[in-house]
C-alpha cells in the first residue's frame, strides 16, 4: 500500500513539475555574475539567489536562470567577506553583474548559506533558527579529539554529550535536556548513521572532512519526519577546492591514545573532483585509580571514506560517498568485562538539475551495521539496516522561496542472538513535505512547513499503521542590528527499544509493557538578538511538551508509556565578541526538564555555562582557553547519592605554524575532575538491568594531554 501511494505521488509530482516548468519558461531571465578580487577572477565562489546556486568557474563566472523580478544575489567563499547585491531579473533577458570580494580577517559563521532547511538561504535570513559551527571551530576541536566529533558537538549551545556506557565510552547527543533517541543525526541531509544512532555515532565520526555542523534545536518533524522530536544535527562535508589539498594529522594522548588521519582533495579535472579520508585510532584500556574498573575504555578503529563530485557548471551536479568503519571496544572489570565489535558500511548519492525556473534535487542513502556485544554472561548480536530516498523540487518568486518533495525511509534492527527479542523492529515510512519562505516586507520573513507521513512499523510491543501531520511556523523580524524570531510546531516519535538505558545495559533483560503509544510533542522557541560586525548577543527561551513518552522504569527495567508528559523549559544566552586577533564566546543555559511526578530528568543540570577565549595570529598560530561549568543533576538508580556535585572544567590549546607544518598541544580537564573522587563507579551489587556501574555524571578519565603534528602538502 505504501509503495503504491509513494509511486503514484512521485509520478504525479514529477509530471506536474515538468509541465509547470515548460509553461513558465518564458517568464524567466538570467543573471551572469562575475566575481573578482581586484582585477583577478575568483574561482570556486558560491553564487546563491532565489533558492538556486552555482559555483564560479576559472574565469570567475556563474550563470543562474531565475524568475523575473527583484532578487538578492549572495556570493560566499572561504576567506572572503560575503558580498550581496540586489538585481532586477528581466524576463527573456540576461543581466550582467560584477562583484568584488574583500578578503576577511576571519570567516565568521554568520556568512553561511544553510543547507538543512533546503532553501539555500543565508543563515541570518532563516526564519527557522539554525545554529552553525564553522570550519574554524571544527579545526580547533579536531586538535583536541581527532578521532571523533564529540568535542565539536559539545561546544554548540543547547547540545550536551551524555555518556551512556561508562565501560565502553559511548555517548549520545542531548538537545535541551531531551534524551538522545529524540535527536536526528544526519550527514549532508540524509540519515547516513542509521535511524537512531545513539552512543556510537558521535565517537566514531572523524571531523577532518567536515565543513560545518548545522543544528536545529527544536522539534523538526515538519522538515525531517519521525524521530526528530528534539531537533536535528546535520554534519556537512568538506568540498574540494581549486588546488590539490593533502592533510595529515598525528596525535598522541595521555594515557596511551594514538590518532592518525589523512585527508586528500583533488581539484576539478573537467567536471570531476573527489576527496578521500582514512584514519586509524587506538586507545589502551586504563584503570587510573586502581579500583579494579577501567576509567578509560580501550578501542581500535579504522575509518575510510571516499567522496566524488561532478558539476557541469550549468546547474547540473552529482555527488556520492561511500564509507566503512571497523571498531572494537572493551572495558569494565575482571568480573564484569564488556566488549563490542562493530562493522559499518554506508553510501549516499545526491543529484541536482534545473528544470526551467525550478531545481529538482534527489538524495538517497544505504546503511548496514553488524554489532556484536559481549557482556559477562551473555552475547547480543544485532544487524541494523537502512535505506532512504528523497526527491524535492525547489522554486522561487520575487518574495518567495519554496521546497516541496517526497521521501521514503526504511529502517530495521534484527536481533537473532541470543534469540529474537521484542526490541527487533522494522519501520518503513513515507512522507510528503513542503517548506515555504515568504518575504512580507524588507524586515519581515514568514516561514511555514508541513509534512504528511505514513508510518508503518511492527514489533512485539508496537504496531503502527497510521498517518501523521507535522506542522511548523516561524516568523523572523530584523531591523538594523536587532532581530527577533518565534517558532512553534508539532513533532512525533515512534518509540523503540533503542534508548540511552539499553545502550548501557543491552536488550536481554528488558521487558516491554505493551502496547506503547506514539509520542507527540509541541514545541516553541523565541529569541531576541543584537548583532554588529564585532559582537553579538542572543537570548532564547524554549518550551517543549511531550505526550505519551516511552520511559524505562529502572527499578524493573521495563519500557512503558508514561501517562504523565515530559515538559522542558529553559533560557539560553549566547554572547560573542571579536576584535582581531582576539575572540570571546560565552554561553549560559537554565534548563528545567521534568517527567513523571514532576521529578527532574536524570543527568540534566539546571545550570550550565561555558567560556572560550582565543587569540590567533594569522599564519603563525593560536591559543585558546576553555572553561565550563555543570550544575547539580538528579541521579537515577544510584546507591551512593540522589544528586550529583557541580564541577568546573578547564582546558588549554596551543598551536604553532611553521611553513606547512603545525605543532599543537592540548590539555583538557586541567582541574582533574573525576567522578570517582566522590564515589566509586562500580555498584555494590548488580542492578536489575544487569549493570555493574552507576551512570556517568562527571568525567571519568581526569586530566588529559595530547600533542601532535599537522601538515599540508
Amino acid at each position: 500500500m505504501m509503495a503504491f501511494l509513494l509511486g503514484v505521488t512521485l509520478a504525479f509530482g514529477l509530471g506536474s513539475a515538468i509541465g509547470i516548468a515548460d509553461a513558465a519558461q518564458a517568464r524567466t531571465g538570467a543573471i551572469r555574475v562575475e566575481v573578482v578580487r581586484g582585477a583577478l577572477p575568483v574561482a570556486g565562489a558560491m553564487v546563491s539567489a532565489g533558492g538556486q546556486s552555482a559555483t564560479t568557474d576559472a574565469a570567475g563566472l556563474a550563470t543562474l536562470a531565475l524568475p523575473a523580478g527583484p532578487v538578492s544575489v549572495i556570493i560566499t567563499k572561504d576567506g572572503y567577506e560575503t558580498a550581496t547585491v540586489r538585481v532586477d531579473v528581466v524576463a527573456g533577458g540576461e543581466h550582467a553583474v560584477r562583484l568584488v570580494l574583500t578578503p576577511a580577517a576571519t570567516a565568521p559563521d554568520q556568512k553561511t548559506v544553510v543547507a538543512s532547511t533546503r532553501t539555500r538561504a543565508h543563515v541570518d535570513e532563516q526564519a527557522v533558527a539554525v545554529k552553525v559551527l564553522g570550519r574554524a571551530e571544527i579545526e580547533e576541536n579536531m586538535l583536541r579529539t581527532p578521532g571523533d566529533t564529540a568535542s565539536s558537538l559539545d561546544e554548540i549551545g543547547g547540545l550536551r554529550l551524555q555518556t551512556t556506557s561508562p565501560e565502553l565510552g559511548l555517548a549520545t547527543i542531548r538537545i535541551h535536556g531531551l534524551r538522545g533517541q529524540y535527536t536526528r543525526l544526519l550527514s549532508d541531509g540524509v540519515p547516513l548513521y542509521f535511524d537512531i544512532p545513539l552512543g556510537l555515532g558521535p565517537v566514531q565520526i572523524p571531523s577532518m572532512d567536515l565543513d560545518r555542523v548545522e543544528v536545529i534545536t527544536e522539534g523538526a518533524s515538519a522538515l525531517f519526519g519521525a524521530n526528530a522530536l528534539a531537533g536535528v544535527v546535520n554534519l556537512l562535508s568538506r568540498r574540494p577546492g581549486k588546488q590539490w589539498n593533502r592533510e595529515f594529522l598525528f596525535s598522541q594522548s595521555t594515557p596511551d591514545a594514538t590518532d592518525g588521519v589523512v585527508w586528500l582533495a583533488s581539484p576539478s579535472t573537467g567536471s570531476w573532483s573527489h576527496t578521500f579520508l582514512a584514519s586509524a585510532h587506538r586507545q589502551d584500556e586504563k584503570d587510573l585509580d586502581d579500583d579494579g574498573w577501567s576509567d578509560i575504555p580501550g578501542y581500535s578503529r579504522g575509518v575510510a571514506r571516499e567522496r566524488v563530485f561532478w558539476n557541469n557548471g550549468r546547474g547540473k551536479a552529482v555527488s556520492g560517498t561511500a564509507g566503512v568503519t571497523f571498531e572494537k571496544r572493551k572495558g569494565g572489570s575482571e568480573i564484569a568485562h564488556q566488549e563490542i565489535e562493530t562493522k559499518i558500511a554506508d553510501g549516499a548519492l545526491f543529484a541536482e538539475m534545473p528544470l526551467g525556473r525550478y531545481v529538482l534535487a534527489a538524495a538517497g542513502s544505504l546503511y548496514v551495521q553488524s554489532r556484536v556485544r559481549d557482556f559477562v554472561d551473555t552475547r547480543e548480536h544485532d544487524r541494523r539496516q537502512a535505506a532512504t530516498l528523497e526527491i524535492a523540487l525547489r522554486g522561487s518568486a520575487p518574495r518567495q522561496t519554496w521546497v516541496a518533495g517526497i521521501d521514503a525511509d526504511w529502517f530495521a534492527i534484527r536481533i537473532p542472538e541470543p534469540e529474537p527479542l521484542a526490541s527487533s523492529y522494522v519501520a518503513p515510512r513515507g512522507g510528503i513535505f513542503i517548506h515555504d519562505d515568504v518575504r512580507i516586507a524588507s524586515w519581515l520573513l514568514v516561514s511555514g512547513s508541513g509534512r504528511f507521513d505514513y508510518t508503518k512499523g511492527a514489533n512485539d510491543a508496537l504496531r503502527v499503521d497510521d498517518f501523521f501531520f507535522s506542522p511548523r511556523g516561524s516568523v523572523l523580524a530584523r531591523r538594523g542590528p536587532w532581530g527577533a524570531r518565534i517558532s512553534a510546531g508539532r513533532s512525533y516519535f515512534v518509540p523503540t527499544a533503542l534508548t540511552e538505558e539499553t545502550e548501557a545495559a543491552g536488550f536481554t533483560r528488558l521487558s516491554i509493557d505493551s502496547p506503547l503509544e506514539v509520542e507527540t510533542a509541541r514545541s516553541m522557541s523565541a529569541d531576541l538578538s543584537y548583532k554588529t560586525g564585532a559582537a553579538e548577543v542572543t537570548v532564547t527561551v524554549f518550551d517543549s511538551h511531550i505526550d505519551d513518552p516511552a520511559v524505562i522504569d529502572r527499578a524493573t527495567y521495563t519500557l512503558r508509556t508514561d501517562e504523565e508528559p515530559n515538559v522542558t523549559r529553559g533560557v539560553e544566552i549566547l554572547g560573542r565578541a571579536r576584535r582581531a586577533p582576539l575572540s570571546l564566546t560565552g554561553t549560559y543555559m537554565y534548563l528545567r526538564a521534568r517527567e513523571g511526578d514532576e521529578r527532574d530528568v536524570a543527568l540534566t543540570p539546571r545550570h550550565s555555562a561555558g567560556l572560550i577565549a582565543a587569540a590567533e595570529a594569522e599564519g603563525r598560530g593560536r591559543i585558546a582557553v576553555r572553561v565550563s561549568y555543570s550544575g547539580v543533576q538528579r541521579l537515577d538508580a544510584n546507591p551512593y547519592r540522589s544528586q550529583s556535585e557541580p564541577y568546573v572544567l578547564l582546558g588549554l590549546l596551543g598551536e604553532y605554524r611553521f611553513g606547512r607544518w603545525r605543532a599543537f598541544v592540548n590539555a583538557d580537564n586541567l582541574t582533574d575532575v573525576r567522578q570517582t573522587d566522590w564515589d566509586p563507579i562500580a555498584r555494590p551489587v548488580r542492578d536489575v538491568d544487569g549493570r555493574w556501574t552507576v551512570d556517568a555524571w562527571a568525567p571519568l578519565r581526569g586530566r588529559t594531554i595530547n600533542a601532535g603534528l599537522r601538515v599540508s602538502f
